[in-house]
């Protein structure tokens, strides 16, 4: 019971309740305005210190040359999602089943299961699937505009059910050390799919990014940078630079969205997604360098 009482107190079940509440008692889009800002401070702040980061990781030996390969992802990965978007795209999206997955995850599971990587991708990618099959028409009119690739509902219908069976062998092959975490993995997913179900898109992805992803990744990359849980003025004053330039990139996407013409939900996922594929990486060589500590 004292476990139940903690989980409803954490502010990541509070927020989601919230939103779940505040969307179905109002029809107006005030509860997206508020996600939307939520997604354009904390959601891509959490990103805006991946040089610094990278620096903390010994990967390569100026701030200039982690400065020109980092841009040089952004945009040969912003190229690939023009050009060649149906593979951009699948390739964004498996990369990050493993990265939202792991960060969820990563703390519960360290030292606790046998190749618990795996259980990073299936649950990421479980979390994908239903969040597309919960807003099938919108998910499948950004992939049509995005790639003018047509994908059927039942795609994400059956991806749901298979990565959720995975999910449920893996845990049940290391019984004995999954069972301490079974709840904390029941609890999580069936408050998840409840926000995914009673919520737009927006409100659904965006709820879910900021509180259960950008929030704890960021007090993670405060402890590896600073060395102490508590520095958020001087994370925010480092990634104050690289924040700005991102949202000016926005800016920029949507300049140029009147020779592209996507419409403009569309047009925000893939810029996230063409600011975050590099920030994937960056995190997977953070989490490797803890691990290997």
């Amino acid at each position: 019971m004292q476990k139940i009482v903690q989980k409803l107190s954490d502010i990541r079940v509070i927020i989601t309740v919230f939103c779940v509440i505040v969307s179905c008692l109002t029809n107006f889009l005030k509860i997206d305005y508020l996600v939307i800002f939520g997604v354009l401070t904390l959601g891509i702040m959490h990103g805006a210190n991946d040089l610094s980061l990278l620096q903390n990781i010994h990967f390569m030996r100026t701030k200039l040359q982690r400065f020109l390969i980092y841009t040089l992802t952004v945009i040969i990965f912003s190229v690939a999602l023009y050009n060649f978007a149906l593979y951009a795209l699948l390739l964004f999206v498996l990369f990050s089943c493993y990265h939202f997955g792991e960060q969820q995850w990563t703390h519960s599971f360290k030292n606790q299961t046998h190749f618990p990587q795996l259980f990073y991708f299936l649950y990421g990618g479980f979390l994908f699937s239903a969040l597309f099959w919960s807003h099938a028409e919108q998910t499948m009119y950004i992939i049509k505009e995005l790639s003018d690739f047509s994908v059927p509902t039942y795609y994400f219908k059956w991806l749901t059910y298979l990565f959720l069976g995975l999910c449920a062998l893996f845990l049940l092959i290391q019984i004995s050390a999954t069972l301490k975490l079974m709840f904390d993995v029941l609890f999580q997913t069936a408050l998840l799919l409840v926000l995914f179900w009673t919520t737009n898109l927006i409100v659904s992805f965006g709820t879910y990014f900021i509180i259960w992803h950008s929030w704890p990744s960021m007090k993670d990359q405060i402890q590896a940078l600073y060395n102490k849980p508590d520095a958020y003025y001087s994370y925010i004053k480092d990634a104050l630079p690289y924040w700005l330039i991102s949202l000016l990139g926005l800016f920029l996407f949507f300049i140029c969205n009147d020779s592209i013409e996507l419409n403009p939900l569309a047009l925000f996922f893939s810029f996230l997604a063409a600011i975050t594929f590099p920030h994937v990486l960056v995190i997977f060589g953070l989490h490797q360098k803890i691990k290997l500590s």
